[in-house]
This record gives structure tokens, C-alpha cells and sequence, in this order.
């Protein structure tokens, strides 16, 4: 190393190094606040503007909540100024593929979409697009993530230069090139590879404040934990056999929607984005009045059925495959949301009613195991698939969701390869 003898690096490098660390993680920290406070403050002016929409304003003009025409009337305003956006402002988010790729690739995702994309998600799930928030908060937070991680990326660097030429680095010298203000310049070659502490130290302490920060922000707009009840069978090995059947009922469901996708994509055209958007306000206001379950993301909806929703198998079907199909118009009509939480609820609403006709199988299983292998096609990560049914409903169910998950996956893959 280039102006630094080995027992002066040694004696120093300690105190030296938990100094220009501290600076690391505070700059961590700081950025990940912001980011949480932000996606936080979305998710929360979301709950605000729908509970305007959907239940002020009908109060105000003396209108039963969920009465048809006021439905129609909402959903199909929402997809005229939907519409008109992504006319003006320009078509943004683009989908969880597109973004999760610029991420990962190290990528800045760019402006637009984490603004312009924020409003349009905004306004197509305030007025009750069937689709999820997950692609608001990848667009939002993880947008804002790609361009702090950069930051962060080459402050790491430059105090870990600052350590090895033992050289104590401000954060003004974090700002800057990684040898700007060092007493003892070091030559990139001589500097070696940051090491894995280096980074986890300050990456932990990031995902501990920002989510603090986003659940603090958010309140009631982010929602863990339902009351579950205990699985019908006390025979595991029957329940594991029933998790893997009524996943794989799942995963056949989401062949089926990924097809019905396709379809829909083939008719597309090049259609304008006002038309295409109010078609798609118009289609789920209409759906919305016939079964007003089938507006958002349909989260509640899943507690309700875990709550043992006193409906028979038929209607708990046709709800099911209605929601599912309506994910498909949704998202092939410009409507801004995420596909997960509202194929989830399908597929809960699906499961429900096979759990009611197959003998043998509780409910609790059959719901959440098909509720896990809908999405596959969509998410073919079964255990991020089980983590999110286990983190936002209960953890009792991770085990039977994840086999649920890997039997549709399965699934899904196999049509796939069969279909080549």
C-alpha cells in the first residue's frame, strides 16, 4: 500500500475504520429514511384519496357506498383521467419485468418513472383498479433505491480509500472523487475490494430505518397480519398432499390466465391510451357493480375468506375466476398496478370454493395453497411467494404456501416446456 507502513496501518486502522464507517452508515441510513418516508407518505395519500372517492364523497351526495351507478360512474372517470395522463405525461411505470431489470443490472431507474409513475398508480388503484401496489412501491422506492445505491456505492469506496491511505473522510469527501482530500493519495490499483462487512453493516442498518420509516409514514395504508384459523387436518401428511394438489390446481389457473393475457395482447392493437384506459374504467366499474369485491387489490378480501365468508362454492368460483381475468384486462388496458395481491385473492377465492367440494380438505389448506400457485406465472419465485402470504397474512402458513407455490411452479413450467 502506497504511503502507509504496515505496523502504522495496524495501529491505526481500527478507530480509523469505525470512523469513516459511521459516516457510511449514516449516509445509509439517511437515505433509506427518506425513501421509506416517501413510499410510506404514497401508500398513505393512496388511503386517504380512496376513502374520498369511495366513501366521503358518496356520503356527501347522499349515495349508498358501492351503489352500481356510482361505481360505474367512479371507475369510468378513472380511466378517462388515467388516459389522459399517460397521454400527456407519458406512458410510465412500465411493468415489475422492466423495472426489476434496470435494478438489478445496476441501473438508475429514471425520473419519470418514479414520478410520473407515482401518479398514474395513484389514480388507478384510488379508483379501484383490481391490481396490487407492488408495482407503485418498486417504481417509488425502488427507483429512488437505484440512485441512493449508487451514492452509497462510491461513498463505501471512497471512506474505505480513506481507512487503507488512513485518512479520516468528511462527508463532503463522500460527495466527491474517491481521493479528493486524502492526505495519502492511493492508487485504485492498491486499493483492495471492499470488503463484505463493509457493506452489510450499512445495508442492514438501511433496511432496519427504511422500513421503520415506510410503516411509520404509511399507518393504516400498510396492513401485516390477519387472524388465521387452525388447519382442519391434523394429519400433516394429508395436508401437505392437499397443499400440493390445490397448488397445482393453481398453477394450471395461471396458465390459463397467462393465456387469456396473450389473447387480450393480440387485440391490443395500437390503440390510443385514452381509449384503451377508459375501455379498461369502463369493464371494471361494470364488474364492481355486479360484485364490488372485485375492485382493489383484493387484501381485505383474503382476511374475509380466512374469516370463513359464508358463501357457496359457486359464487366463491365465479368471484374467483372473475378477479383473476379482471387482472389480465387491467393490466393489458394501461391500468398501473401490480398483478400479485389480486391474483392472490383470485386464487383464495378459487381455493375456498374447491376446499368446499373436495372431501377431505380444510379450507385454510385449500385456500392458501391455491392462493400461492395462481400467481407463479406471473412470480415464479415460490418462496417470495410464501414469504409475502406468511409476512402479510400469518406465519402459520409459509410451509403449506410454499408447497403450494413450488407444485404451480412446477406446473407452469411444465406447459411451458410441453408448448415449445
Amino acid at each position: 500500500m502506497v504511503g502507509l507502513s504496515k505496523d502504522g496501518y495496524h495501529g491505526r486502522t481500527v478507530s480509523l475504520a469505525v470512523r469513516n464507517l459511521s459516516r457510511v452508515v449514516l449516509l445509509a441510513v439517511c437515505f433509506a429514511t427518506v425513501i421509506g418516508l416517501v413510499t410510506g407518505t404514497f401508500l398513505r395519500v393512496l388511503q386517504w384519496v380512496t376513502f374520498l372517492l369511495w366513501e366521503t364523497v358518496p356520503a356527501a351526495i347522499a349515495v349508498v357506498p358501492n351503489h352500481p351507478l356510482y361505481t360505474v360512474i367512479v371507475c369510468t372517470v378513472g380511466g378517462i383521467t388515467l388516459g389522459l395522463g399517460r397521454l400527456h405525461l407519458g406512458d410510465h411505470p412500465g411493468d415489475v419485468e422492466e423495472l426489476l431489470a434496470e435494478i438489478r443490472a445496476g441501473e438508475t431507474v429514471d425520473h419519470d418513472e418514479i414520478s410520473k409513475g407515482a401518479i398514474h398508480s395513484l389514480v388507478s388503484l384510488a379508483f379501484g383498479a383490481s391490481l396490487g401496489p407492488e408495482l407503485a412501491l418498486l417504481a417509488i422506492g425502488g427507483g429512488m433505491s437505484s440512485h441512493a445505491l449508487v451514492r452509497l456505492q462510491y461513498a463505501m469506496r471512497t471512506a474505505w480509500t480513506g481507512t487503507i491511505a488512513g485518512t479520516s473522510t468528511s462527508f463532503s469527501d463522500l460527495r466527491f472523487h474517491a481521493t479528493g482530500g486524502l492526505d495519502h493519495p492511493v492508487e485504485r490499483n492498491d486499493i483492495p475490494p471492499v470488503p463484505r462487512w463493509w457493506r452489510w453493516i450499512p445495508g442492514l442498518a438501511a433496511i432496519v430505518l427504511g422500513v421503520t420509516a415506510l410503516k411509520v409514514a404509511a399507518g393504516s395504508g400498510l396492513h401485516f397480519g390477519y387472524a388465521v384459523p387452525e388447519f382442519g387436518s391434523t394429519n400433516p401428511t394429508r395436508r401437505l398432499a392437499a397443499a400440493a394438489l390445490f397448488g397445482a390446481l393453481g398453477g394450471f389457473v395461471s396458465v390459463l390466465y397467462l393465456r387469456f393475457r396473450r389473447r387480450l395482447q393480440a387485440h391490443r392493437g395500437t390503440g390510443d391510451h385514452l381509449m384503451r384506459s377508459t375501455v379498461g374504467g369502463l369493464a371494471l366499474g361494470f364488474a364492481g357493480a355486479v360484485t364490488p369485491g372485485l375492485l382493489f387489490s383484493g387484501q381485505e378480501a383474503i382476511g374475509a375468506l380466512f374469516a370463513g365468508l359464508p358463501l357457496p362454492a359457486e359464487a366463491l368460483l365465479v368471484a374467483g375466476v372473475a378477479k383473476i381475468m379482471l387482472v389480465g384486462l387491467m393490466l393489458e388496458t394501461g391500468w398501473k398496478g401490480g398483478p400479485i395481491f389480486p391474483l392472490l385473492a383470485g386464487g383464495a377465492a378459487t381455493g375456498a370454493a374447491l376446499a368446499q367440494i373436495v372431501p377431505g380438505v380444510g379450507s385454510v389448506v385449500g385456500l392458501t395453497a391455491m392462493m400461492a400457485g395462481v400467481p407463479v406465472g406471473e412470480l415464479p419465485r415460490p418462496l417470495l411467494i410464501a414469504g409475502t402470504v406468511a409476512l402479510f397474512y400469518s406465519g402459520s402458513l409459509f410451509i403449506v404456501a410454499g408447497i403450494g407455490a413450488v407444485a404451480g411452479t412446477i406446473v407452469v413450467r411444465t406447459v411451458r416446456k410441453v408448448g415449445k
